[in-house]
């Protein structure tokens, strides 16, 4: 398995769902060579082999800024010397299949494929066209066409992600398969068994800093809530660029004192920032799925989704609304915080729909998948 990052260095999904889908997947027998760059710490305790490669890659949130402006190269490199090395370790483990995850190892699967002549499947947690605001890099953009392309079978996180490739990559339809994300609802569910109250209620953000997320919308939300109802608090959690503006953009709304940044959450503590929250809301311009949520579900904390969100396709008992129309998303968390029948009855159903989509179903999702080449 090809990948970036790997906890505790993540930046976002893709490291949790590594992690987690390794860790199911041993479970059930598989042996896994996890694929890295190479870090400055060692990870210990940790269930697949860890194969770690060069370059050094820094940490979560740095790794474009600690690269500059060889970022690009820095990137080529660490997929030809993954090629190589799956090919050397090839020689000794005799590997079934590769599998790698997003375009920053597409290269290196398509590569490591015409090595040791073994199936590739690829992962698509999302394309250039969702991550960037201001227009796609196109060298991304061809990246991701021909990973997708040469691969023998793609991996998409929802069915949005799958029309999105099919639509704009012109991927073989007949090769995609839809495997979702998971949750370990037992590290959540505390939630439910104390909860804490006080006179100031909670609306959390948590994800990266970046307009792709819509903090941008948040804010606008919070403002128009906070001229309606004072005793709330918008807590917004992660790490990234956009963190200076939107700091000083709450204080140009004038809510500065009711906006909390808490910066990037640990995993160990993820579990508290949503037991303390009334409402949860995603807002993102574009989300091919959204783990984040899926957590919040399992905390049975309700959640405000955005239309253009993939994990919404597994839950009914969420509140869906245009990521442009703060209007209606302040609405919504008013009638959340005002109404306690109906935050405590959607976020009991959103607790059953996330016990349905455990790590261990995305496990027997994949393996179908690799017994389909194996």
């Amino acid at each position: 398995m090809l990948g970036w990052e790997f906890p505790p260095f993540k930046s976002g999904g893709l490291g949790v769902h590594c992690y987690e889908l390794t860790r199911a997947l041993a479970s059930r027998g598989v042996e896994v060579d996890f694929y890295m760059p190479r870090t400055e710490f060692e990870i210990k305790g940790t269930t697949p082999r860890l194969i770690q490669v060069m370059p050094v890659y820094f940490g979560p949130y740095t790794a474009r800024e600690a690269y500059g402006w060889d970022f690009m190269n820095r990137v080529m490199q660490y997929n030809l010397r993954c090629a190589e090395e799956v090919e050397k370790n090839h020689r000794e483990r005799n590997y079934d299949l590769i599998h790698n995850h997003d375009w920053l190892t597409m290269r290196a699967g398509v590569l490591a494929k015409q090595k040791i002549k073994k199936p590739h499947i690829c992962t698509v947690h999302s394309t250039e066209y969702d991550r960037s605001s201001l227009g796609p890099n196109h060298q991304i953009l061809e990246i991701e066409r021909m990973g997708m392309h040469a691969a023998d079978r793609v991996i998409t996180v929802s069915n949005m992600m799958k029309r999105q490739i099919v639509e704009k990559f012109g991927v073989d339809c007949g090769k995609i398969r839809v495997v979702y994300n998971g949750v370990d609802p037992d590290k959540f569910r505390k939630k439910w068994e104390v909860r804490k109250y006080s006179k100031e209620k909670v609306v959390l953000f948590l994800g990266r800093m970046a307009e792709q997320k819509g903090p941008v919308q948040f804010l606008q939300a919070a403002k128009k809530v906070l001229s309606v109802m004072n005793n709330v608090r918008f807590v917004m959690a992660g790490g990234g660029d956009m963190l200076p503006y939107l700091i000083n953009y709450s204080i140009e709304l004038g809510i500065s004192d009711k906006v909390t940044f808490l910066g990037y959450i640990p995993e160990n503590q993820l579990h508290e920032a949503y037991a303390k929250s009334d409402v949860y809301v995603l807002p993102s311009i574009s989300e091919p799925f959204g783990i984040t949520a899926l957590e919040a579900m399992a905390s049975g904390t309700p959640i405000i989704l955005s239309k253009t969100s993939g994990v919404s396709e597994i839950t009914t008992h969420c509140l869906r609304v245009d990521f442009w129309d703060v209007n209606k998303m302040a609405e919504y968390i008013i009638a959340l915080l005002k109404y306690r029948v109906l935050n405590h009855t959607m976020g009991r159903y959103e607790v059953e729909d996330a016990r349905k989509f455990s790590w261990g179903k995305t496990a027997d999702e994949t393996l179908k998948v690799y017994r389909e080449l194996v």
